[in-house]
């Protein structure tokens, strides 16, 4: 589980970091580059919160049901 934890805060650490960096981009191209980024980030963020949380799926298989 710590390691679950620390893949987590990994991933909302890089997430923080490229949200502060889209503040310099320079130009269109590079802040759409940034922007795809930090989406990325924002979903493995989720996903490791899911993960942490027992709400993951595998091979179509449900490990745990949400209400």
């Amino acid at each position: 589980m710590t390691s679950a934890i620390q893949k987590f805060l990994d991933a909302h650490n890089r997430y923080q970091a490229l949200d502060a960096l889209r503040f310099d981009c320079r130009g269109p191209r590079q802040r759409e580059m940034v922007h795809i980024e930090i989406l990325r980030a924002y979903l493995e963020v989720q996903y490791r919160a899911r993960v942490i949380a027992g709400l993951q799926y595998a091979d179509g298989m449900d490990f745990a049901e949400t209400n």
